[in-house]
């Protein structure tokens, strides 16, 4: 949208110099100051703005157009100049898990904190949500945190008590006994129980039900390729959810779940691989429908591609790091995923950050990995509209995801042009989260955009949680 002149006179050519607006986070940002950047792009068109600008009034978006367009009655508002760079849209992690470490076992150190107490626990999210702000993430969809951790923090993050991205949360997921992330959900085992188990979630304030359909290889003796739920207790899920108004996220890896996922009517499947014990087992039938109703699939595999492509032969950061199946199997996966994509299913990103290798900032490098080739074959803008405007859409968010005027002012301007090179991502140069910097022009890079690596050897299958 185009801010338009008010009397004929462009700030260029006007005789005042407007003030340079300095954003530190922590510090207050002005009521309302400029952002000009050689680039904005607005999270749904097909070329970005070239010289463009965005007004940033308090918490929302003002306007958004070409710095030619500016009209004199903004002469003197002040202004933030980022040279060489592009504005877009905050990114949107549709997929993370905020009170697990990403470290090598993050079961182990989750269930450590645990013991001593949700503080601990609340500690390590606070700190994975400033890690994922600072590196341009301005939206998380939290899909597996205990209640007592998950809600106080979203709350806190709301408030600007605490720096972080939005959260979405389900809380606690909704399991069978003994099955996968018991640890920290409901464990249900049969269709009263599971709405039992919804009801509580929706009373304590969850955004969505996460319910985990097959096992996982976070959690021994769960079976990844086989459902934990008959297509009954999916359906009580479902129902349940839906009478409350509060939408379902399946974690389902292998065909038999997936397709019972979309039987009920999710509204995300999270994995989504079609993988069985033999191998995947890619089912048209069931893509058709999920893209017939428009139920998403978030593939959690960008960190595996990511690490597959940079990997050397040897070393601590080998392909040691990516399980042996994910390395047999990454041309017929990623053909899967290709072949949903062409199909028209919707595609959301998502990191699964906090399961082993998965850090809370790396989800730009993650995202750029979906890009060309070695990854999805997506191209940058698409891999963009993925973490912003489309998961804004697919999680029911339509204040943000898109830079026009009354959004949130949920910001993120990077080095370079990301839709002609995705690599940009990894290079932020300035953060807002509703109108707050939570990193501003003169902060120092990111670990992803210094390629920077703790140098141990992590264990990983390859796929998340």
């Amino acid at each position: 949208m185009v801010f338009s002149r008010t009397d004929g006179v462009t700030a260029r050519g006007a005789a005042r110099r407007p003030a340079a607006v300095l954003l530190r986070p922590g510090d207050p940002a002005p009521d309302r100051y400029l952002i000009t950047a050689d680039r904005v792009w607005d999270g749904v068109a097909p070329e970005p703005v070239r010289d463009g600008f965005l007004l940033v009034e308090g918490a929302r978006i003002g306007a958004v157009g070409r710095q030619a367009d500016l009209g004199g009655d903004l002469d003197t508002v002040p202004r933030l100049d980022l040279p060489g760079a592009t504005v877009l849209p905050g990114l949107i992690d549709c997929h993370v898990h905020m009170a697990l470490s990403g470290s090598a076992t993050p079961v182990r150190d989750f269930k450590r904190e645990a013991r001593a107490g949700a503080a601990a626990l609340a500690v390590r999210a606070v700190q994975n949500l400033r890690r994922a702000a600072e590196a341009g993430v301005t939206t998380v969809r939290d899909l597996g945190t205990p209640n007592e951790v998950a809600f106080p923090l979203r709350a806190a993050v709301a408030e600007g008590r605490i720096p972080g991205p939005r959260v979405l949360t389900s809380g606690q997921p909704i399991t069978v006994t003994g099955g996968h992330c018991h640890w920290f959900s409901h464990q249900c085992d049969s269709p009263a129980e599971i709405r039992v188990a919804v009801r509580r979630q929706v009373r304590d304030g969850a955004d969505w039900i996460k319910l985990m359909l097959s096992g996982g290889n976070l959690t021994p003796r769960t079976n990844p390729g086989r459902p934990q739920y008959s297509e009954e207790e999916v359906r009580a899920c479902v129902e349940e959810s839906e009478r409350l108004g509060v939408p379902v996220s399946a974690h389902a890896y292998d065909p038999v779940s997936i397709r019972r996922a979309v039987d009920a009517g999710v509204r995300t499947i999270e994995h989504c691989l079609f993988e069985t014990a033999d191998g995947i087992a890619y089912d048209p039938a069931t893509a058709i429908q999920m893209a017939a109703r428009g139920i998403a699939f978030v593939p959690t595999i960008s960190g595996a591609f990511l690490r597959m492509r940079t990997a050397g032969p040897e070393g601590p950061e080998g392909p040691d790091l990516v399980a042996p199946r994910f390395r047999e199997r990454r041309t017929q996966i990623r053909e899967v995923f290709r072949r949903m994509v062409a199909a028209g299913v919707p595609m959301v990103a998502g990191s699964d950050a906090g399961v082993p290798q998965r850090a809370f900032d790396g989800f730009p490098a993650d995202l750029a990995a979906l890009v060309g080739p070695d990854g999805m074959g997506l191209t940058c803008r698409q891999a963009l509209v993925a973490a912003t405007s489309a998961a804004a859409e697919r999680l029911g968010v339509d204040d943000t995801g898109v830079l026009a005027p009354g959004r949130r002012a949920d910001v993120l301007a990077v080095d370079g042009d990301p839709l002609s090179d995705i690599g940009a991502v990894v290079r932020p140069r300035l953060v807002l989260t509703a109108g707050r910097p939570v990193r501003g022009p003169e902060s120092a890079p990111s670990p992803a955009a210094r390629g920077a690596t703790d140098g141990r050897r992590r264990e990983s299958d390859g796929s998340g949680t």
